[in-house]
Order: C-alpha cells, then sequence, then structure tokens
C-alpha cells in the first residue's frame, strides 16, 4: 500500500483521482503509473474498462475495494442504454471496434464544467458521456476544447495519467510541453432551460429514475436508449436538405459537418450527405463535437420522447420526418439506416408516417380564418354534400365530423384531434379515432381537402353555439312535443321525445347523435336503430314544422 491512501470522491473519475492519490505520496503520475504497470500490465482502456489484474493493484495501493476502483470508470454506466462494454476484452485493443461501432464513446477526452472545477477541483466521471452536456449545478453548458491547445480537453492518448493533478489543461503540445491553459478560469455559456430540464432526467435516469415515455413506464435504460436514438435520426434529418427551418441549432450542426474529414469511418449510406460536405457523417457514431449543439439537439429528442400522448408526439415528429429525401427505399428505411430502430422510435415513426399525421401537417402548414362559434360538431349535410362528399367513401357523420374537426384546428393550428373534439363538445378520443378511421379509408389530397375546407367555411353563417343552447332548452322543457307530434304525427308515443331532441340536434344544431340531449346516456345499438326509423318516417312538412320549433 502506498503511505498515504484515499478513496475516490463521489463522482470522481479513475485518472484525477489517481494523480492525486500520488501528489498526496509526493510521487509523479509517470512512477505512479511505473507501479501499476510493472505488476498488473499496460493500463490500456484505464478510465473505460480496465483489466482485473489493473483493478487489484490499484484497490491494493489505495486501499480500496475493487468494486470502489470500477466505480470510477466508464464501466460504472454499462447496462444504461448509453454505455455497452459486453464486447470489450481490455487485454485486446481490437475489441475497441466494436464498443467504438455503437458510437457516442471515446476512449480518450472528457467535457468539464469550469466552475465546478473551481469549487471542488476534480474532474468528473459522468464529463466523459457525450450525453452529458449541461452542468445541472451551475445551469451552464459544458466546455470539451481547451481555448489555448484547441484540443479536447484532458486528450493525452499516449500515457494513462496527466503530468500532475488540478485545473489546467496539460494536454501535450507538439514538440515538446504541456498546455498550462487554467479551465477553471473560464466562463461558460448559460444553458436553456429546456436543456437544463433533459439532463436532470437524464442523471435521474443513471440513478434508476426514468420518466414516462409517450404515456407509459419505462426502464430507465430504455428511456435513455430512445433519447439517443432519436437524437441520432434528428441529427441527420437536420443535415439533409429539406431540414430547413427544424431547429435553431441545424446551422451550428451544418458548419461542425463541413468541417470534418470524410474518412471511411465517417461514410453513411448514400443520399445522407450533409449540405456542404463532399461525404456523409454518421452521427450515430460521431456525435456533434460542440456541448450545445448535441445538448439543443437532445433536448429536442427528448421533449418529443416523454410527450404524454402518442398521437402529439408524432406530430411533433412530422415535420422531420417528411424532410428525408426521397429514394428508391422507403421512408421508414431511409430512417432505420441512421439510426438504432428501438420498439418506442419504430412504433412513433410509423405513427408519424400515418396519414392523419400527413393532413394534421397539411393543415399547420396552411392556416385558415375560421370563426370558432360557427363550427358545428358535423358539417351540415347540405353544405357537406355541395363541397365536399366527392372526396370520401365513408358514408354517415363520420366524415362530416372530420371536416369540423379540420375547421378548429384551422382555427388553431396547434391543436391535436383529441383537443378539437374536446373544443365541439365531443369525447377527446373520439377525435383521434375519427382522424385515423378517415385517413385509413379515405385518400385525401392536402390540396383537395383545403379547397374543400375553405368553401365550406364561407357556407357556415349560423351561430351553432346558440342553436345548441336552444335544442338543450327543448330537452329541458318538452312541453311543445305533444302539440308538435297531435299535429304533424298523429299516434305518436310520448317516449319518442328523445327521437324528436335528437332530430333537433343533428338537423338543426349540426350535433353528433351520440351527444344528443335527447338521452342522458350515449344510445346503444337499439336506441340508434330506433331513431333512424324516426328519421326516415318523418314527412317532410313534418320535418319542417319540426325545425321551426327552436325558433318559438
Amino acid at each position: 500500500m502506498l503511505p498515504v491512501r484515499t478513496a475516490p470522491q463521489p463522482g470522481q473519475c479513475i485518472q484525477d483521482w489517481l494523480e492525486h492519490l500520488a501528489a498526496l505520496n509526493a510521487m509523479s503520475s509517470g512512477q505512479l503509473t511505473s507501479l501499476i504497470t510493472q505488476d498488473a500490465g499496460p493500463l490500456r482502456f484505464l478510465s473505460i474498462k480496465p483489466t482485473g489484474r489493473v483493478v487489484a493493484r490499484v484497490a491494493e495501493l489505495a486501499g480500496v475495494s475493487g468494486a470502489v476502483v470500477r466505480s470510477a470508470t466508464v464501466e460504472r454506466f454499462d447496462g444504461t442504454g448509453l454505455v455497452e462494454l459486453r464486447d470489450l476484452d481490455p487485454e485486446h485493443w481490437s475489441t475497441w471496434r466494436r464498443v467504438a461501432a455503437r458510437g457516442w464513446i471515446r476512449a480518450t477526452g472528457s467535457a468539464a464544467c469550469p466552475q465546478c472545477l473551481a469549487d471542488d477541483g476534480f474532474w468528473q466521471l459522468q464529463w466523459r458521456l457525450p450525453s452529458t452536456t449541461v452542468c445541472t449545478r451551475h445551469g451552464c453548458y459544458l466546455v470539451e476544447q481547451c481555448p489555448a491547445c484547441g484540443r479536447r480537453l484532458l486528450d493525452h492518448p499516449h500515457t494513462a495519467l496527466r503530468p500532475a493533478p488540478g485545473t489546467r489543461c496539460l494536454n501535450p503540445l507538439p514538440g515538446y510541453g504541456h498546455c498550462d491553459a487554467d479551465l477553471s478560469a473560464l466562463h461558460p455559456q448559460r444553458a436553456h432551460d429546456a436543456c437544463i430540464t433533459r439532463q436532470t432526467r437524464h442523471d435521474i435516469a443513471l440513478c434508476g429514475a426514468a420518466p414516462a415515455v409517450l404515456g407509459s413506464p419505462c426502464t430507465p435504460s430504455s428511456y435513455l436508449l430512445d433519447v439517443w436514438a432519436l437524437t441520432v435520426l434528428l441529427l441527420a434529418l437536420a443535415s439533409t436538405p429539406g431540414g430547413a427551418g427544424l431547429a435553431g441549432w441545424r446551422e451550428d450542426l451544418l458548419t461542425e459537418s463541413a468541417r470534418r474529414k470524410t474518412t471511411p469511418t465517417e461514410r453513411g449510406p448514400a443520399g445522407s450527405h450533409p449540405i456542404g460536405q463532399h461525404g456523409p457523417v454518421r452521427w450515430s457514431v460521431h456525435p456533434p463535437t460542440s456541448p450545445t449543439t448535441r445538448s439543443r439537439a437532445l433536448a429536442t429528442a427528448e421533449a418529443i420522447i416523454t410527450n404524454e400522448h402518442l398521437d402529439e408526439a408524432a406530430a411533433a415528429l412530422h415535420p422531420w420526418i417528411m424532410a428525408a429525401p426521397t429514394t428508391t427505399d422507403s421512408r421508414l428505411g431511409w430512417l432505420a439506416d441512421r439510426t438504432r430502430m428501438t420498439p418506442t422510435l419504430t412504433r412513433l415513426c410509423m405513427t408519424a408516417l400515418a396519414p392523419h399525421q400527413r393532413i394534421s401537417h397539411a393543415l399547420r402548414a396552411s392556416p385558415l380564418v375560421v370563426d370558432i362559434d360557427r363550427i358545428p360538431q358535423a358539417v351540415p349535410e347540405p353544405v357537406y354534400q355541395r363541397h365536399a362528399a366527392h372526396l370520401f367513401r365513408t358514408r354517415g357523420e363520420t366524415p362530416r365530423h372530420f371536416l369540423a374537426l379540420c375547421l378548429v384546428r384551422h382555427h388553431d393550428p396547434t391543436l391535436t384531434w383529441a383537443a378539437a373534439a374536446d373544443i365541439l363538445g365531443v369525447p377527446p378520443q373520439h377525435g383521434t379515432n375519427t382522424a385515423r378511421a378517415i385517413s385509413t379509408r379515405n385518400p385525401l389530397a392536402a390540396r383537395d381537402l383545403d379547397r374543400a375546407l375553405r368553401c365550406i367555411v364561407s357556407d357556415l353563417h349560423e351561430d351553432r353555439c346558440h342553436l345548441e343552447d336552444l335544442v338543450h332548452e327543448k330537452a329541458q322543457h318538452p312541453d311543445w312535443f305533444l302539440p308538435w307530434s297531435s299535429a304533424q304525427r298523429p299516434g305518436t308515443r310520448k317516449s319518442s321525445l328523445p327521437y324528436a331532441v335528437t332530430w333537433l340536434w343533428c338537423h338543426v344544431a349540426g350535433g353528433l347523435l351520440s351527444t344528443s340531449p335527447g338521452w342522458p346516456d350515449p344510445p346503444d345499438r337499439p336506441a340508434r336503430t330506433a331513431y333512424r326509423q324516426f328519421e326516415a318516417a318523418l314527412s317532410p312538412q313534418a320535418a319542417t314544422s319540426l325545425a321551426s320549433i327552436t325558433n318559438t
């Protein structure tokens, strides 16, 4: 054992710990390295996954357990979804290729928070993860490049340890010497609130707790893997010519990709090259070197993944997917070639590619001035026949309700199908189901639908909210029913009152059969059949008389 022994600080990386351990024993880092290697062999992959002999020797010198030594290496995060080291044999350098090919991991280098270095004076292990981009303690982006030498921090590939501990860079310089820049004196950039929130959830997931993904509970490893996979996909889509305007960090991404040299390890599938570069960058292997760009991309992906509703998350992803170039391969195949398609990401992409999501995008792209008070639950049948009946194969009130939902979303493009239904007084899930049913059975062209909606708006003149209130009033005070039925339909039973109220609700107020105030609960199949019989048996004269009831 060494004369002075100490365990690593919570979260301290093994290299910084050993450098401090050498200084406490009045040794140079080279002397401590010799003490370890003379019995344990080379310190290959010291910060990632050291050999068992190295772990035992360091534990013996420092007077700690082997588990404590491994907790100061990246192996601590193995199996979290961000790091997979199962194929790495630290005795053989060639096995590193299998780990590096999975992406977002480096054998050397680290990021750092200058303020943390100034406060504590030690380097944290989590800074070595590319997914760690923000210091939640100080609310700033991490620094990954030394402004003096221009290299990544802790980039000393030929030596396991730096010459001395501390806050200086100490990267080797060409020829002789080391960079003497004091990193604790740097002024990091203030992080966006979304990036801080994303980093907080990331850190909690590393500790064993994860937020819900698309409204469903998940394991921390699947959450971290889903966010990583979607981030890689967004980076690839933002790099395409069609990615203009998708994100504020796109220009920084293109600037960095233009600076990168195209090497065989960075080449990707044909058609994926970023703008301004002769060859593509595989973002799944080599993430953006700027912590700011990387953090904003991660925050964008995390906001989509953690949405409570699948449809809303798919609607947010849909504009991104539309940026994928058109090739001989399917769009889903193009996406799968550029990231790891986890089950969650596959479900999200397939939902985003669904026809009703394309319609959602078209509604957001062409807003229309609509008076929300004039929109009924279902477009009136005469208006529907004049302007939109030729667009639909589906019969009944479903296409008329779908058109009403489209008008509400034209009024407020940020709404979802469920939210639009709620505004119309319909159960939210009914709106989502209607959009799916229409888009599945009817090949709608966005241009034709937009033209029909604009014509429909010009034909909606009555205040439907006022008409709905009148029908509710007639349902609560049915003293009009017996005089009307005696004059227009002799022999009509009093039990037919719900059908008359429902007729007013559907034909005068433009409401849906299921939401009629004529019955306290949604009608079952026999009730619907009985109403249809009442509706079919109503003569034109009786229908005109019944419609005039709302004017009295």
